[in-house]
């Protein structure tokens, strides 16, 4: 089987916007179980479920955990597919914006919302759904598209919302964490003195918050983490053990400070740390494609409901002495995917990640060849039967890729 490359990018994108979407919470979710359309979602956790924390405070693995992660990549996507004034972008802002508003706490980003009662959320967020949430909305407001005043209100009110519970929250008596609904410490939620590729979450939240209100205060804020962000970032380790996902974040992360101008002092280190991050993408990104070609399973396969499936302790909640698994008071018991449906998911997620990260390296090249060769894998993908979220990033980047492409040659001619 063969598609043209129109085919198979509308395709992905009718399964993304007609299958993983929900229209009555506005939001992406990370896979379904059952073709029949109607029970595509049965397997989400029921609000008594998520009372509970259960299997995990942060959703793991359940098909609800990085909804809001999603609606950043979709919001960026809508502008490369020149769809920010549509109403399904409006639907999907929406959707972004109840993340920071259904459970009470003005400003935490829940990871998603249940469709069964449009209200129940897990506690325990992160770094990542912070991340991209924000940076999809800053697109959605700043694209050009005509957007419902009342709407770019709730968008703005939804950013400065963010940066207020970050000022309040992210401090040294809470190690700066983003903390949990319940006042806990949170997994994967550190905000500063983190990792190389998370340096710039935090100022490009403030500084997000900058640009759309003009409000001085979250300028010095900004100006509190930004440099120092920087430098850290700049640490970083090319020849490390990198995965797709730390990677696409730390370069949105740095895209923010590079088109926004916000710290024109920055400039120099920003892109050269984004040229870094394009060259750790590339050759990982070539691996992806080899094992993707050589991939003979199904792209396709539905998943299993992860109350099915065996459960294993999140390592960083094991006491030392083993003697406990409890982080918080709550256990993480995690859903282990089969690879049958995991894996191509990875591929397809990764293959994605990377291209992104590398078609907003300006001054990276791209090798032609090297997108010749990937639009030939997925040409013979039959889109409309993927089950998994890695189409979003994977039709993200892909169209991030012949975007820029088409930007340079437009400068060019």
């Amino acid at each position: 089987m063969n598609f043209d490359e129109h085919t198979w990018q509308e395709s992905a994108w009718r399964r993304i916007r007609h299958t993983l979407f929900c229209e009555e919470t506005g939001l992406v979710y990370d896979y379904v179980t059952s073709r029949d359309h109607s029970r595509r979602f049965a397997h989400l956790p029921s609000p008594e479920e998520i009372a509970l924390g259960f299997p995990n405070p942060c959703g793991w693995s359940t098909g609800m955990e990085d909804c809001a992660l999603n609606g950043g990549f979709l919001l960026d996507l809508l502008r490369f597919r020149r769809e920010e004034d549509s109403d399904f972008a409006r639907l999907a802002a929406e959707g972004l914006i109840r993340c920071a508003e259904v459970h009470g706490t003005p400003g935490f980003v829940a990871r998603g919302i249940s469709p069964r009662d449009g209200r129940s959320c897990y506690g325990n967020s992160s770094r990542d759904q912070f991340t991209l949430a924000t940076y999809g909305m800053w697109r959605f407001l700043s694209g050009g598209g005509v957007i419902p005043e009342r709407l770019r209100q709730r968008g703005v009110t939804f950013l400065r919302s963010v940066a207020d519970y970050c000022e309040r929250i992210v401090t040294p008596a809470n190690a700066c964490n983003l903390m949990r609904l319940d006042g806990r410490p949170a997994i994967v939620s550190t905000m500063w003195n983190c990792a190389p590729h998370e340096a710039l979450r935090l100022p490009m939240i403030y500084g997000i918050a900058a640009s759309v209100t003009g409000e001085p205060r979250y300028y010095e804020l900004m100006r509190r983490y930004a440099a120092a962000g920087l430098r850290e970032t700049l640490t970083m380790n090319p020849e490390a053990d990198w995965w797709d996902m730390p990677v696409i974040q730390m370069q949105l992360s740095l895209n923010f400070f590079a088109e926004s101008g916000i710290a024109p002092e920055l400039e120099s280190g920003v892109r050269r740390a984004m040229h870094t991050a394009a060259a750790i993408a590339c050759p990982r990104l070539l691996a992806l494609l080899r094992e993707a070609e050589e991939f003979d399973g199904d792209w396709g396969m539905l998943y299993d409901n992860w109350r099915q499936l065996p459960m294993k302790v999140t390592p960083v909640t094991l006491a030392p002495d083993g003697g406990s698994a409890l982080f918080g008071g709550k256990s993480y018991l995690n859903p282990v995917f089969r690879d049958e449906y995991a894996r191509p998911n990875a591929l397809l997620r990764g293959i994605g990640n990377y291209l992104a990260t590398i078609a907003h390296s300006d001054d990276f090249p791209f090798p032609e060849t090297l997108l010749e060769r990937t639009a030939r894998l997925l040409r013979r993908i039959d889109f409309s039967r993927c089950a998994g979220v890695g189409i979003l990033p994977l039709l993200y980047g892909y169209t991030a890729v012949t975007y820029h492409k088409f930007q340079l040659q437009g400068e060019e001619a």
